[in-house]
């Protein structure tokens, strides 16, 4: 079951002494089009926070003013924040990579009088979080045997492709950024060295993200088309994405082999099942591969079917990977979670 934040009852006075004490955290998951605010004390669960919102984006001139508009509702001012973005963190401080805003830890540190602001990438953030997920909020691909203090993988085709990974260390999870999904795309056979021919034709060097995304996914049905020498009946939909996705479920329930949509999604499936393997290969993930972003959820009949696991595990290590633990997060909240999961556990932020 997928689970979904809710605020609680409104809090009593008593209650609200408490959280204005400098033990609340503003926790965040920033993303091109949405943002996702919540706020914790250290009593509080990570899957429950003592007020949470989503807003969208375009509805606010600015970052500052969605962090405004959400505390003026409990009419609360927290200690600290930490903030999960879609870009790469330099100096506590992100030009964020689809939506122009940028966001500078020490402006909003001022800003909102708090005391200390960290700001982690996204994938950091959902890799945090992954890891605190109850199994409920998880599917099992491959139960695997996972190594206790062995790294994990998180892999998250969303909108693009994001990676990240964890590591232990005294105890401790450390999360480790990656932008390995702009890493150049290595085929495993026959038909995946036609893509990368047919890709670098008209894009010249071929990332992972370009054939294993949202935005990748609309590439594998053009190729497909094109090598079949048929019409691209999705070529102009407005969401090609979605629409592609949806009519690969379609063929399914209707058990059409040829749909061209079921092909790209079966493609892509072979895409990520290697991607994801590579990642743990990489970073000797034998502590599990969690897979995340947006797109995972919606195929996970694609994901289920024996193929996925038998393109993951494959090659010199195929006993090694087949032993790897292999998750999809069903949490929509996750890269949230972790924010707040970080920031709890973060020397850096106790420090400051």
């Amino acid at each position: 079951m997928i689970f979904t934040m809710k605020a609680q009852k409104e809090p009593d006075p008593e209650i609200m002494t408490r959280v204005t004490a400098p033990t609340c955290l503003l926790a965040g998951d920033i993303g091109g089009t949405k943002t996702s605010l919540a706020l914790y004390r250290p009593e509080d669960t990570l899957l429950h926070p003592f007020h949470e919102k989503k807003v969208n984006n375009d509805t606010a001139g600015s970052f500052d003013e969605i962090i405004e508009n959400f505390l003026q509702e409990k009419n609360i001012r927290p200690d600290a924040a930490c903030f999960g973005v879609a870009g790469p963190i330099r100096n506590n401080r992100v030009k964020m990579t689809n939506l122009d805003w940028t966001l500078d830890g020490p402006s909003l540190q001022q800003r909102f009088g708090l005391r200390s602001v960290l700001l982690i990438n996204d994938l950091v953030a959902t890799a945090m979080g992954a890891v605190h997920l109850p199994a409920d909020r998880l599917l099992t691909l491959n139960k695997g045997q996972a190594d206790p203090v062995g790294a994990i993988g998180v892999i998250a085709p969303g909108t693009g492709l994001g990676e990240a990974f964890l590591i232990k260390h005294k105890q401790r999870r450390l999360p480790i950024p990656s932008e390995g999904g702009h890493s150049f795309f290595a085929p495993t056979d026959q038909q995946q060295i036609r893509l990368l021919l047919y890709m670098a034709k008209q894009h010249g060097q071929v990332s992972a993200e370009m054939v294993c995304s949202g935005i990748g996914i609309p590439n594998l049905h053009d190729f497909l088309c094109a090598e079949k020498g048929v019409e691209n009946p999705l070529a102009n939909h407005p969401d090609r994405t979605r629409a592609i996705v949806e009519a690969a479920l379609a063929a399914l329930d209707t058990d059409d082999p040829h749909n061209i949509a079921r092909q790209a999604i079966q493609l892509f499936s072979a895409i990520l099942a290697a991607e994801s393997a590579n990642l743990a290969l990489k970073v000797l993930a034998t502590g599990g591969i969690y897979i995340g972003g947006g797109i995972p959820p919606r195929i996970l009949r694609y994901l289920h079917a024996p193929g996925f696991m038998d393109s993951f595990a494959r090659g010199e290590y195929r006993d090694m990977l087949a032993a790897i633990p292999v998750h999809v997060i069903l949490e929509p909240a996750t890269a949230l979670i972790g924010a707040a999961a970080y920031a709890f556990e973060s020397p850096e932020l106790a420090e400051r």
